[in-house]
């Protein structure tokens, strides 16, 4: 603008002048761009156009971000250490150094490389430098590359090593190279990445010299030492390259320089780089037979210089099985998480501990919970989400627990799974479980590998089972042994239920009880039922209860049965509820299922109160066990009502119950038909074993028809057998003479020419 004032003032009327200065003035806008760009807290500018290995940002909006706040942790010596909370795909290991010191005019050249497997990640200024900080491990390589491009040859004489500073260490993360692909990629977004690491892994080379960095005084690698590598020469036109291994023990940032001294045509030259280098590795081991141990750079990548043992000569087998683990990535597909520590909830309001406290106490404790959850404490959403949940409002309790997950209370991520895996939402369940695994609950990795089994991924489910059980989650060793069994792998099956069982896991003992009497193992068998029993599974209580009346303690195996079968209810109260139509008597509880213990305990009940001719007793522990869905259980009803009670609507109201059942037998459906069948002909005339009733005759005919209806569709032979029966039923109706019986076979009748 002030050279185009000037020109302007000047009475200047060319164009060219003009622009020139507009020319000027663009030149000194990118320039300043670019200054800004490279002052700013943002990614560092790359020349060699590199992708960048970590996320720019570190704000958490929740949306599954790998990058956090770095958090920094102490070791036993007081060094801080960095938190290790992100891993990235490491997909540059060989990164250049800058030399500095040397004249362009040189009759060589000489550069510096390090190769790493592993390096922790500082994000702009969060080490007080402007730039993304790499810092390898201790052990890695320092390539040194001197090329003759003269008519002289080169000698590299010596190199001296000082370390020029050692600072904490504070890191975003963990940059990862990578073999070979993973055995489990929790994210489909990491696939990529992690397939562009593979391709850049490089083994590292064997070292010609290490450099021992907390020597003192300086180390100083000479032409003259004993077994050096050095001098090192090119001749001219050819290079030459001395491979290091900075070693150090240091956990913290050491910052050091390397110096060489090089001759080349009578001159010497003294060029040098600043690197950095750490010993604190921020990883774990995962071995199939031993726990999680944290680890040196070197136990995970054998080709790392140890220097405990300086020739390499670590036998293979001890790296051997180790797990590479790797969950989330970030929202740009580069970042990954490894399972990390569990992160701090966010702060609770003032006061909420106390009310929390004082809540505990209260029989309305929901209220108080809820009054604290208002105010923002993440503690008490969690809390009332439990107490919502146990009532039965899975909603309600998905809305707290979404509220708890927002105070960052890592446990409700997984709840908020369970809740999705109740609804049958595996999408939902699965996004739950993931955010619970990148807050560290391995119990989220348990729901996770039951998503991955339901939907076809065995091999999944079975890493992340196999993984958790190492860390002693429950339910880990059970899934994954009910999978081997499932698979055909019976002994390794049988070794995780017995391990499961010793480790407290009731549901593992009852299966250890059940191979144990497949083997002919009483003794065992009622040792582990009872180890289940004692442990409040219903299952167990069962299972002993059988073995115990079968051996003739009759009287101990029925308490065993009603503490079990009293869960669903109390039996009188069963018995006492009489709600009428083909749709009453289909309650299911919550969590509940047929095959459940409770459920075979009841209907064993009433088995034994019906040899007893008990037959109240027998209706109550049937009737329970038929509200929870048990087939066996509904057709004792229908006979116990029909044949012992002569109650006839309370027969067919379970008659109607069984065939809303699914899975039931075609055979039984069946039979249920024809003896409906013939109950209405023996209703419908004199001499049977019933009274007369037109009207009954008909709601019996009515039921046999809708069974015929129902195996129709399933199997088109039975077809004959439902029109026979909506005859026999418009005959019936007909001769009741009633208008409702009439209107009933009309409706039956519809059904079976719509059928065609």
């Amino acid at each position: 603008m002030a050279g185009g004032a000037v020109l302007a003032a000047t009475d200047v009327r060319a164009w060219v002048p003009y622009a020139a200065v507009a020319a000027v003035a663009a030149l000194s806008g990118l320039t300043a761009l670019t200054r800004h760009g490279r002052n700013r807290r943002g990614s560092a500018t790359d020349p060699m156009g590199h992708t960048a290995e970590f996320p720019e940002t570190t704000a958490d909006d929740g949306r599954n971000s790998t990058a956090r706040t770095p958090r920094t942790e102490s070791r036993a010596d007081g060094a801080p250490v960095a938190p290790g909370r992100s891993v990235y795909e490491m997909t540059r290991p060989v990164r250049p150094a800058p030399v500095r010191g040397l004249a362009d005019d040189a009759p060589f050249t000489v550069r510096a490389a390090v190769h790493s497997q592993v390096a922790h990640l500082a994000s702009p200024g969060l080490l007080g430098h402007p730039d993304a900080v790499h810092i390898p491990l201790t052990g890695h390589n320092l390539l040194l590359t001197l090329t003759a491009t003269g008519a002289e040859e080169v000698v590299l004489r010596s190199l001296r090593a000082e370390v020029t500073d050692r600072l904490p260490l504070r890191a975003d993360g963990v940059s990862l190279a990578r073999t070979r692909m993973p055995d489990l990629v929790m994210s489909a977004d990491l696939l990529e990445s992690v397939q562009r690491a593979v391709r850049a892994y490089r083994r590292l080379r064997g070292p010609d010299v290490a450099v021992l960095l907390d020597a003192s005084p300086a180390p100083v690698l000479a032409e003259t030492a004993a077994g050096s590598a050095l001098p090192l020469t090119a001749a001219p036109g050819t290079s030459a390259i001395l491979t290091c291994a900075p070693v150090t023990d240091d956990g913290r940032w050491v910052r050091w320089r390397l110096t060489a001294e090089i001759m080349c045509a009578g001159r010497v030259w003294r060029p040098w780089w600043d690197l950095t280098v750490t010993a604190t590795t921020g990883l774990t081991r995962f071995g199939p037979d031993a726990a999680p141990t944290p680890a040196p750079v070197h136990a995970l990548h054998p080709d790392h210089y140890d220097p405990g043992d300086p020739e390499g000569r670590r036998a293979a087998s001890e790296t051997d099985g180790t797990f590479e683990v790797v969950a989330h990535t970030s929202r740009d597909g580069r970042g990954v998480l490894v399972m990390p520590s569990r992160p701090d909830p966010d702060p609770e309001p003032p006061g909420a501990a106390e009310a929390i406290r004082r809540a505990a106490a209260l029989t309305r404790a929901a209220d108080a919970y809820r009054s604290a959850a208002e105010a923002g404490s993440g503690q008490a959403a969690y809390l009332l989400a439990g107490l919502v949940r146990d009532r039965g409002d899975l909603d309600g309790a998905a809305r707290w627990y979404e509220r708890a997950a927002a105070r960052r209370v890592p446990a409700a991520y997984n709840n908020l799974g369970v809740l999705a895996m109740l609804r049958g939402d595996l999408d939902a369940a699965e996004r739950w479980y993931r955010r619970g695994m990148d807050a560290g609950d391995w119990a989220a990795a348990v729901g996770l590998g039951v998503v991955r089994e339901k939907r076809g991924d065995e091999a999944q489910a079975e890493e992340l089972w196999r993984l958790a059980g190492k860390r002693d989650v429950p339910n880990a060793d059970q899934n994954l042994a009910v999978l081997y069994q499932r698979q055909g792998r019976h002994r390794e099956a049988g070794e995780l239920f017995t391990r499961a069982a010793g480790a407290g896991d009731v549901q593992a003992a009852v299966h250890v009880g059940l191979r144990c009497h497949e083997a002919g193992d009483r003794a065992g068998a009622e040792r582990w039922w009872r180890t289940a029993a004692d442990a409040g599974s219903a299952e167990g209580a069962f299972y002993l209860g059988l073995l115990l009346v079968r051996d003739g303690r009759a009287g101990e195996g029925e308490r065993l049965w009603e503490r079990a079968a009293e869960r669903l209810g109390t039996p009188g109260r069963a018995v006492a509820r009489t709600p009428s139509g083909p749709e009453a008597g289909t309650t299911y509880r919550v969590g509940g299922a047929a095959e459940s213990g409770e459920v075979y305990a009841a209907h064993h009940l009433g088995l034994l109160h019906r040899e007893r001719g008990d037959h109240d007793a027998a209706l109550g522990w049937w009737t329970l066990a038929a509200g929870a869905g048990h087939v066996d259980s509904v057709f004792g009803l229908c006979e116990l009502y029909l044949n012992e009670r002569g109650d006839l609507a309370e027969c067919l109201r379970w008659a109607y119950v069984a065939l809303e059942i699914e899975g039931v037998p075609v055979g039984r459906v069946e039979a249920l038909a024809g003896g409906m069948r013939q109950v209405a002909e023996q209703l419908a005339g004199a001499g049977g074993a019933y009274e007369p009733d037109p009207g009954a005759a008909v709601e019996v005919c009515s039921l046999a028809a809708e069974a015929y209806r129902r195996l129709t569709a399933h199997d088109s032979a039975y077809r004959p057998a439902w029109e026979e029966a909506v005859r026999r039923l418009v005959a019936l109706a007909e001769a009741s003479g009633s208008p409702r019986a009439r209107q009933r076979a009309a409706s039956a009748a519809a059904r079976l020419r719509a059928a065609g």
